[in-house]
């Protein structure tokens, strides 16, 4: 079974973390779009919105690099959980549970975008990247790649 998910898109707003008696999470919103042109030539657009959510390391650098407006790429899977509204309605919710996250823009004034830290995780497999550094390869882990950007844990094992 596959359940993977890769967005590109401009975060909505400021990353918002907690922290919980299992570490940190870090939650945001992503808007993608499409555009297209319709039968007769005019330019259309529509835009999703999505629900992102980071644990752990991944959480607190997100909390530090993601704020409004910034462009990133995400990979990681969906997850739908169900709660109770506060008017006692039961809900659900699906959401996008990062497990890679790259910066591909710069601010201004900032130097480069990459972080190197070891997490000491067995799941250190989410990278942090600006868009000047070529994408990882499948054939690679972070560990072994010679370039200073690395890898983030932010993946609970299941």
């Amino acid at each position: 079974m596959v359940n993977k998910v890769i967005l590109v898109g401009n975060l909505t707003r400021d990353a918002e973390t907690l922290t919980g008696s299992r570490g940190a999470v870090t939650r945001m919103r992503l808007a993608t779009s499409q555009h297209w042109r319709d039968a007769d030539g005019n330019r259309q657009e529509t835009t999703e919105f999505h629900s992102l959510v980071a644990f752990n390391r991944l959480a607190e650098i997100c909390a530090t690099y993601c704020f409004k407006g910034r462009r990133i790429y995400i990979e990681g899977r969906l997850r739908t959980r169900e709660y109770d509204g506060a008017d006692g309605m039961r809900r659900s919710s699906t959401e996008v549970v990062v497990e890679i996250m790259r910066l591909l823009d710069r601010r201004e004034g900032s130097g480069p975008a990459d972080v190197h830290v070891a997490d000491g995780d067995a799941f250190a497999a989410a990278a942090i990247h600006d868009a000047s550094h070529p994408p990882l390869d499948e054939q690679h882990t972070p560990a072994a790649q010679d370039e200073p950007a690395l890898a983030l844990s932010g993946v609970p094992p299941h």
